[in-house]
Formats: structure tokens, sequence, C-alpha cells
């Protein structure tokens, strides 16, 4: 995702341009699992680059559906129930906390700004981690939810 945009002095005297691009690779399912039981969980790792010539933020949203013959109640309740736990850091070093919560809470995320994503960093990658918890009961037995993750790249 790329865009142009350009800043203007309000006294009219200088212009400059700028390019905003966030780009997430692979572009292929991160997270897939079947058949999770209580207390078990499932990973999967993006990368994240700023591919412009400025600082950039972003933000994390999960898009979530029904899957197979699973009724939109069902998949709420379930989404309700998994557990997102997301990190972002550059490949070599620490992690910092972005989000601890259920997927259905998993909207635009961090708060604004978001998520820096510096020049100089170049590109981090950002972990996740759904759980089901252990406290689940087996009334969410069968109850199937797609999801695709989102970045939304800011400025």
């Amino acid at each position: 995702m790329a865009f142009s945009f350009a800043v203007v002095d309000p006294t009219g005297n200088t212009a400059s341009t700028a390019t905003a691009s966030v780009t997430v690779s692979p572009t292929t399912a991160i997270i897939t699992g079947s058949n999770l039981t209580p207390g078990s969980s499932v990973t999967g790792v993006a990368n994240v680059s700023n591919t412009g010539t400025v600082d950039e933020f972003y933000q994390v949203t999960v898009n979530w559906s029904p899957a197979g013959s699973t009724s939109t109640s069902a998949a709420t309740r379930l989404v309700r129930e998994l557990v997102v736990s997301v990190t972002a850091g550059s490949p070599s070093a620490t992690t910092t906390p972005v989000f601890a919560g259920s997927m259905l809470s998993l909207v635009d995320q961090p708060a604004s700004p978001g998520q820096s994503l510096p020049l100089s960093v170049g590109n981090e990658n950002v972990q996740f981690l759904v759980s089901l918890p252990s406290s689940a009961t087996s009334s969410y037995e069968g109850i199937d939810v797609g999801f695709d993750i989102v970045f939304v790249g800011l400025t």
C-alpha cells in the first residue's frame, strides 16, 4: 500500500513530497489451525516493512467471519473467547507488546498513533499468538471462524 502526499508551507514559499508505503510479507496465511482445544494455541509471524520515504506508524485489525455452517452468533461467541497476543520488534531485537485481548477487540491496534516504524528500523516482525483458554467449555466445539489480519499504514 503506497501513497504520496505534498506538504506546503503556509506562506507558500516551499513544498516537498514524500511517499508513505508499508509492505507486509508473506501475503499468504500465517495462522492455520483446526480442532483447537481448550488450552491450545497457534502462532504466526508477518514482517512489516517501511518502504516509503518517511517515518510511519501502522495499526492491525482482524476481520473475522463465520466459516462453514457456523452461524454469526456462534462465531461471535468464539471470537469473544479467543485470546490474541500481538508483539512486534525488529528481526534482531526484543519484542514489545502491541495488543493483548479477545479477537473481537483486535481493531485498529495499537491505538492512535499506532505502532512506530521509522525508516531507521526499516522492518519488524509481528507475531500473533491465538489461544483458546483452558477454561473454555465444550460449547465451542464445531464452531468455525475465518479471519484476515489487516495492516493499515499511517503517517
